[in-house]
């Protein structure tokens, strides 16, 4: 049983964000497929980042305009009405006489019992209710760890066994490159020392490390490599750094390990590389001169030409991507143009539009504030009606005010004619008549020598003794009741009402208020074989 509150509310967060994530994805390439040749590579990049802030940030402001209000939202809100479904129709049942032999409650839940305080009564019924559910969902928890674990050490070895093996590759120190690479970076303006490595780890120039970065060459590609190819290679990697595109990309690693079972999350965050290759591609050719951009171009080719198979490493950034791509990249390189002011204004006005729907969460009501004091005040509600269930079952101790009636036998000196000489002894009757009075008075818990009272309890006569709930009870019979102490004390008290009667016979019967009863709860075992609730 995966019982971490931490994780199941992780795991829940990550169900939820996954849901929201592959919806907003399905936005994304929605208005991308509309506007794919009127916005710039790098609106087409930048857009992405509104599902890197949908699955990281937990919590959202809500909004009318969500996308996310198309959602049922009885799937995500727990209401009271339908918590009441599960309880019962009753909210405040009764506790009546239904014969000579025993007592029953109408509309009781039997089902709270034995809990210690009323959250242990929710949390309790909540297992009891749910427990084919709970468990499905355990198994579920389980096995999204299962995967996380799995990709989590796949990811870390792949990383580690690539920092191992460069490590002892040789470094260039050609002067030559190394002044090529100073340039580039002083075309960027970046002033970060970058370290240039030639190994058989990779199959495409990359970028690797998020501290001390690495330019990574294939050995077999270096000698082929054409006059400016480097500079142009060493550009794009130098873009991905100028962005930071290392960190969004282990971001995205991240992410995509917690939401490994999730097809559509892995589509978008491969969609989002490919632009981001796009994007860079468009921050290099802005540093170029115009009649260097076909050039830009060429070496991109060569560089796909001579490679046999691109491929991708998790915490790593590169110049290559599929065939697809690099076609739609060689166009847009062959017709790149600067975007202007009124472009630049619209890819905005559509980005902060795309973000109100999309990383906002859905409004619950018309007036959020109020929705909140609603479920506050449901979940108090409920809490209260399991305490009076509770109360009403028997299955809790309870205290306050009300009364004590003592019933004793007969005095056995009793000379009455037709009496025996041991007297009278109390009936089961007499304090099943008792007991009536009480609940006509409105007691609200009763017991007698401490046997609670509950639906199924038996008052029954066994020789001289009289059972309550199975057990023997022994003269006198002390009857505790809790409610409003003088409305019981006055109904018992009445004229030729039955103590009055009692006491005429010569029996014991004497009364006395209390302002803190204190009555246990019902110790015995409730099993329904045959009453079930209706669904």
């Amino acid at each position: 049983m995966v019982n971490l509150p931490v994780i199941s509310s992780l795991f829940d967060w990550i169900m939820l964000s996954s849901l929201m994530g592959t919806i907003l994805i399905c936005l994304i390439l929605s208005v991308k497929f509309v506007f794919k040749h009127k916005l710039g590579a790098n609106w087409h990049y930048y857009i992405w980042f509104l599902l890197l802030l949908r699955l990281i940030i937990p919590f959202t402001p809500q909004s009318p305009v969500s996308i996310y209000n198309l959602l049922n939202q009885n799937s995500q809100n727990m209401h009271s009405d339908n918590i009441y479904d599960y309880l019962g129709e009753a909210k405040h049942p009764a506790i009546g006489i239904t014969d000579a032999t025993g007592i029953s409650a109408r509309d009781a839940d039997y089902r709270i019992q034995n809990n210690q305080g009323v959250a242990g009564s929710l949390n309790e019924y909540r297992k009891s209710v749910n427990m084919k559910d709970s468990d499905r969902r355990n198994i579920f928890i389980i096995i999204w760890l299962a995967g996380v674990f799995a990709l989590a050490t796949y990811t870390l070895i792949i990383n580690l066994k690539l920092l191992y093996k460069i490590k002892s590759e040789p470094i260039i120190n050609n002067s030559s490159i190394i002044a090529e690479l100073e340039e580039c970076k002083s075309s960027m303006n970046i002033s970060k020392r970058f370290a240039i490595v030639t190994t058989r780890q990779v199959s495409s120039p990359a970028l690797f490390g998020l501290i001390n970065p690495i330019l990574l060459l294939p050995d077999s590609m270096v000698k082929s490599l054409g006059a400016g190819d480097f500079n142009y290679i060493a550009l794009h990697e130098l873009a991905h750094w100028k962005r930071k595109d290392i960190l969004i990309n282990w971001i995205t690693v991240i992410l995509q390990i917690l939401h490994w079972f999730n097809p559509v999350i892995w589509y978008g965050f491969y969609r989002m590389r490919h632009d981001c290759e796009l994007s860079c591609d468009a921050l290099v050719l802005s540093r170029l001169a115009p009649e260097k951009h076909k050039e830009y171009g060429h070496t991109i080719i060569r560089l796909l030409e001579m490679t046999i198979k691109t491929q991708w490493i998790p915490g790593t950034t590169g110049i290559l991507t599929r065939k697809p791509h690099i076609i739609r990249r060689v166009s847009m390189i062959a017709n790149y143009k600067k975007e202007s002011h009124n472009l630049t204004l619209a890819a905005l006005v559509i980005f902060i539009v795309m973000g109100v729907l999309g990383c906002t969460n859905a409004q619950d009501s018309k007036n959020p504030d109020a929705r909140a004091n609603i479920d506050e005040s449901s979940y108090n509600q409920l809490l209260s009606d399991l305490q009076n269930n509770q109360i009403v079952a028997g299955t809790a101790d309870v205290e306050g005010p009300g009364i004590i009636v003592n019933l004793s036998d007969q005095a056995a000196d009793n000379n009455t004619k037709g009496i025996p000489e041991h007297g009278l002894l109390v009936h089961d009757t007499d304090i099943l008549l008792t007991v009536n009075e009480l609940i006509k008075a409105g007691a609200e818990a009763i017991s007698i020598n401490d046997e609670r009272l509950i639906a199924s309890s038996e008052i029954e006569c066994s020789g001289d003794k009289i059972r309550i709930n199975g057990t023997p009870c022994n003269n006198p019979y002390v009857i505790k009741a809790i409610g409003n102490s003088e409305k019981m004390l006055e109904t018992l008290e009445s004229k030729g009402g039955y103590i009055e009667f009692f006491r005429e016979l010569g029996f014991g019967a004497n009364i006395e208020k209390s302002d803190n009863l204190f009555i246990p709860k019902y110790n015995g075992e409730l099993n329904f074989k045959y009453a079930r609730v209706k669904n």
